[in-house]
């Protein structure tokens, strides 16, 4: 029998060396389970159940700070169950509280709802936009007083022209202004001046030193490669960019940035190389499936297929463990086209479904069609002829798709 054992039985110091890699190499989830595994083999290890708490623990951290990414992003229902996940992992009252803390912060959704309303004072309006604020800026906004404030909150209302025309004066009587100007680019945006925001957050960019800015610096640097790109500017958009790189050299997301621009731009392979940047930097933190998406789509463009699958799968993986089937177009359109090429046609099938029921509802009848015809390539007529007949009904004012679905149900 102690043959048998030998034979048959885990070697827990082996799983316990393996787990311990695992956790160094910060793959909390797989160093749990082997963990959990050597515990299972010898209950004697008590050790081991403070590493099983250090792994859920840093599962949580790891939910927290992608909750924060999406939380900074608007994507509430996403925040939502990364944090909800982090409180069923976490081990420590301090994660906990942490998570729940978020959680229960959530309400910042419908404050920024009701800071448009008249319910809301102006002064809780500024606290909201204030909270966002670096300290030398909170520090130049102050020495301006209640003009700044009523513009800021004018924008906040969504009555732009009067928040440009406060921000502009304060401007003609600010000498030193620097993060004013970062408003009035703002303002200039939304009031659809194009070239006067580009010369104000130029402005901007140029009245701080090297080390300053942050964030803001790069939201500016983004917001002026997006209007080059408006200007079919090539070149004047990349110099954004790697402005932006500059400003966060360490952090991922002006090389996510960069990335998508170039891939968008047809130079999927120099996209590719900047989004391998990215991901080197993101595993610090969680990786962001947008990163995850865009490599994917850097792959195919560049005759990857197998990279792209794994890439685009793991943002697919990403949405599922969430419950969440509204999956993003360009991620579910290119795997369906992997999969059909693989002769998965079953897999490209389940791809358009579940576009089929998603919120690019303009092209729902193009998502039928196409699950219609995959599923009768694979024989299954019911299903094929309840999907296009679901197409049909949907495509009323496009002829041309009208016309292939009427010929595949003949």
């Amino acid at each position: 029998m102690g043959l048998f054992k030998k034979l048959f039985t885990a070697d827990p110091a082996a799983l316990e060396k393996k787990a311990d890699a695992l956790f160094a190499a910060g793959d909390f989830g797989p160093a749990k389970l082997a963990y959990e595994k050597a515990l299972d083999t010898d209950r004697t290890r008590a050790s081991l159940v403070d590493k099983i708490r250090q792994c859920t623990d840093a599962i949580a951290r790891q939910r927290i700070d992608e909750a924060k990414k999406y939380l900074a992003d608007g994507a509430i229902e996403l925040a939502t169950h990364e944090l909800e996940g982090a409180l069923e992992v976490a081990a420590t009252a301090a994660i906990r509280d942490e998570a729940q803390q978020l959680l229960d912060g959530l309400e910042a959704e419908d404050a920024l709802e009701q800071a448009v309303s008249h319910e809301m004072t102006d002064e809780e309006r500024i606290a909201l936009i204030a909270g966002q604020w670096q300290d030398d800026q909170a520090d130049e906004y102050e020495a301006y007083g209640q003009p700044l404030f009523d513009a800021l909150v004018a924008m906040q209302c969504e009555r732009f022209e009067e928040a440009r025309e406060g921000l502009e004066a304060i401007a003609r009587g600010a000498a030193e202004a620097r993060y004013l100007w970062l408003e009035i680019g703002r303002a200039r945006l939304l009031t659809e001046d194009f070239p006067g925001a580009k010369e104000a957050l130029e402005r901007f960019i140029g009245a701080l030193d090297s080390q300053e800015g942050g964030d803001t610096k790069l939201a500016a640097h983004l917001a002026l490669a997006r209007l080059a790109d408006e200007a079919d500017d090539f070149e004047g958009a990349m110099s954004h960019f790697e402005g932006a790189v500059k400003t966060l050299p360490e952090d991922y997301r002006p090389y996510l940035a960069m990335g998508g621009y170039l891939r968008g731009a047809g130079h999927a392979a120099e996209a590719l190389d900047v989004l391998r940047t990215s991901l080197e930097l993101s595993k610090s933190a969680s990786v962001d499936w947008r990163l995850l998406e865009e490599l994917g789509l850097a792959c195919e463009a560049t005759g990857k297929p197998e990279e792209a699958k794994s890439f685009l799968e793991q943002v697919i993986e990403f949405f599922t463990q969430r419950q969440v089937r509204d999956f993003p177009v360009p991620t579910a359109t290119t795997l369906a086209q992997l999969y059909e090429a693989d002769g998965r046609l079953d897999r490209a099938a389940d791809m358009f479904r579940a576009l089929s029921q998603g919120g690019d509802r303009d092209h729902h009848a193009l998502y039928h069609y196409e699950a219609g015809r995959l599923l009768r390539e694979l024989g299954l007529e019911d299903e094929a002829h309840r999907m296009l007949t679901r197409a049909e009904a949907l495509a009323t004012q496009d002829e041309e798709l009208r016309e292939k679905i009427a010929a595949l149900m003949q």
